[in-house]
């Protein structure tokens, strides 16, 4: 396992760990963060990017994942590698003061990964995508099964683009039913239904998550809140004014040993 400056990329064996087993693929990512301190700036904030095609293997259930990062409280932070996911990885913040988002596979659906997040799945991120048959009447791409939900942020990273669109900039999905997409340049108006028009046609274009997933903690009240592009997906039902720590765990051992599993990790806020 190492960690590249603001990403984490998974060097671990190859298989899932039984439940029994150490889990020395976690650690904790920094010390002191997320203090309650007297003064301003009291709230933090710690967001990251995943790349949910390193994850391939699922969990029964789909309610927590085989990965997971997030913060946690300084008194259950020094076992974190041999937390099982049932329990701190599952907690909604008040048994063991565990803040976490945890990811894997879906059981029922591998192009897609679940967000979990206090025992449930609050979300899916949908793998890496290729999007042909540009339609310039409609403004749509055809990109059968795609996964995507109305908001989501992609990237194209390779192929013929379109004009006026452009690689390694997010854009926000439009999904138009099961097989067909459309791309605006906020999330604001993806949910207006309101894309991008296409002027000239290209394609294939290969799309990849862009997705941000963010835990805000209020310092005054120690409430902690799960986003996704500025979204709340979920808030914890306890809070904590304790300090807070970031962390990884996981079970699963990555497809790359150069991509990262997370990226963009930044921590602002009380310190």
């Amino acid at each position: 396992m190492t960690a590249a400056g603001s990403s984490i990329t998974n060097l671990s064996a190859s298989g899932l760990p039984d439940q029994l087993e150490n889990r020395a693929y976690a650690f904790c990512l920094g010390t002191q963060i997320l203090q309650n301190p007297t003064a301003e700036p009291r709230d933090g904030r710690f967001s990251f990017k995943v790349s949910p095609n390193m994850l391939d293997v699922p969990v029964s259930g789909d309610t927590v994942g085989t990965t997971a990062i997030g913060l946690a409280t300084s008194t259950n932070i020094s076992n974190i590698a041999t937390w099982a996911s049932n329990a701190e990885i599952s907690d909604n913040g008040g048994s063991y003061g565990v803040y976490a988002v945890s990811f894997a596979e879906s059981s029922t659906n591998g192009s897609v990964v679940n967000v979990c997040i206090a025992g449930a799945t609050r979300a899916t991120v949908a793998k890496s995508r290729v999007a042909s048959g540009v339609n310039i009447g409609t403004d749509t791409f055809q990109c059968t099964s795609h996964g995507y939900s109305t908001g989501d942020a992609v990237v194209i990273y390779s192929g013929s683009t379109p004009t006026p669109l452009q690689q390694n900039v997010t854009y926000y999905v439009i999904s138009s039913g099961t097989n067909a997409i459309a791309l605006a340049s906020s999330r604001a108006n993806a949910v207006a239904g309101s894309g991008i028009d296409i002027t000239v046609s290209g394609g294939p274009v290969y799309l990849q998550s862009a997705d941000v997933f963010e835990l805000r903690r209020t310092g005054l009240t120690g409430q902690v809140v799960a986003y996704r592009n500025d979204q709340i997906l979920h808030t914890f039902a306890s809070g904590t004014t304790a300090t807070l720590r970031p962390f990884f765990w996981t079970r699963e051992s990555s497809n790359s040993a150069t991509i990262p599993v997370f990226k963009e990790i930044k921590v602002s806020g009380a310190s």
